[in-house]
């Protein structure tokens, strides 16, 4: 497993859970926005029992996120592996995902308790975003096997200027509520440190921007998160 480090204690990264947060190394989208763009590559081979042994000597922790870069890029078994020996610790395991790898998620989906899966931007505009022609029709994919799924779950979106406007918004809201989806969280987008240096001039969405187009999604979808400043459910 190509691993880039670990967060030793959190207290967002899970609802409602102290946990602790596993960065692995590796994406194969190239968002503009993204400010984790030095997990792309580096990091250290590890195995699963390693990563497992550092998080068990936490005591504090009730859970653990696995996020990254795209934890689905590492290898099934290992990743596999590590969850099982995460949950026989007694810990919750939430998965953050870009939903690029349905065929993955299907496999591992089972043995997780929380998934957070980003929703870019509105499917015209999702190879734009990620640099890859197949990702909204993968994305979509995952989002149906997440739903269908018995697994607590949020879909998100890092709202971005220039990306993302209200009536993208409320147009991916209509897709979500036709896919089922309960839960849709609307995050700040933050212009420090991006991947493009373009982005760090744009000017974030001011907060009652969310707020308003928050409640027009309620139309859509049932409970409406705004993540801005902590976290509002509208």
């Amino acid at each position: 497993m190509r691993y880039g480090g670990i967060l030793d204690l959190s207290t967002v990264d899970f609802p409602k859970k102290l946990c602790t947060v596993v960065f692995f190394v590796g994406c194969p989208f190239r968002c503009p926005y993204c400010q984790n763009h030095r997990l792309f590559s580096g990091g250290i081979e590890v195995k699963p029992e390693e990563i497992a042994k550092k998080i068990r000597d936490n005591y504090l922790v009730e859970g653990v996120c696995l996020t990254g870069g795209e934890p689905l890029l590492q290898d099934l078994e290992e990743l596999s592996s590590l969850v099982k020996m995460l949950k026989d610790y007694g810990l919750a395991v939430k998965l953050d995902t870009n939903g690029y790898y349905p065929e993955k998620l299907e496999k591992l989906i089972g043995l997780l308790d929380y998934i957070a899966m980003d929703f870019k931007a509105a499917p015209e505009k999702y190879a734009r975003v990620t640099g890859r022609n197949d990702s909204a029709e993968k994305v979509l994919r995952s989002l149906k096997i997440i739903v269908d799924s018995d697994v607590d779950y949020e879909i998100r979106t890092t709202v971005v200027p220039t990306i993302t406007d209200e009536d993208d918004l409320l147009k991916m809201g209509e897709i979500l509520s036709s896919y089922n989806v309960k839960r849709y969280v609307l995050q700040r987008f933050r212009n420090e440190d991006t991947y493009d240096p373009k982005f760090r001039d744009i000017t974030p969405y001011p907060k009652d921007f969310y707020y308003n187009v928050g409640k027009r999604l309620k139309k859509f979808i049932p409970e409406v998160v705004v993540r801005y400043e902590g976290e509002e459910v509208l």
